[in-house]
């Protein structure tokens, strides 16, 4: 076992940030025509109007307590491939506990619910398509994607390296 390495760390990070982004973003796309139509009838206070889509008071009320459980499944997915990844790589056990810490952090701080990262790629999102479910589609599977890429990449340079010293 090797040490730990701060960039892989940091790397990490970064990568499971986007890996529970897009996950989460492929769950918003499941639920597009529901999202779509709470923001159109948000005027409506009366139920009668509600319940064209949402049948009852839990289909609203769920909503995000699903959506935190697709950020813990993102996590939990993400954890399995870091620790697989670091496994594989020899590096220190420290590095997955350290991620994992630090994104148990951000999402208690609401850094997902809140959609920072993709705030930032809007504009790519709304040049792609207009419609909403289609965008969180596109935005999802390239998310998540670059998440594992990253991932993996982020110890295939020391993997590399050991593979020469032996």
């Amino acid at each position: 076992m090797k040490e730990l390495n701060i960039k892989v760390i940091l790397l990490q990070i970064f990568g499971m940030i986007f890996l529970i982004n897009g996950i989460l973003q492929l769950r918003f796309y499941t639920v597009s025509e529901k999202i779509i139509w709470a923001e159109t009838h948000s005027q409506y206070q009366h139920s009668q109007y509600w319940n064209k889509l949402l049948p009852t008071n839990e289909g609203i009320f769920n909503f995000w307590p699903s959506v935190y459980v697709w950020i813990f499944l993102g996590s939990l997915i993400g954890i399995c491939i870091l620790a697989f990844v670091n496994w594989k790589s020899k590096l220190s056990s420290l590095n997955t506990i350290i991620v994992a810490i630090v994104l148990y952090i951000l999402l208690r701080l609401k850094f997902f619910r809140k959609e920072m990262i993709s705030q930032l790629f809007r504009p790519v999102r709304t040049f792609c398509s207009d419609d909403f479910g289609t965008q969180c589609l596109i935005e999802g599977v390239i998310f998540t994607f670059i998440g594992v890429t990253i991932l993996y990449l982020s110890v295939i340079q020391i993997y590399l390296n050991s593979k020469k010293l032996s």
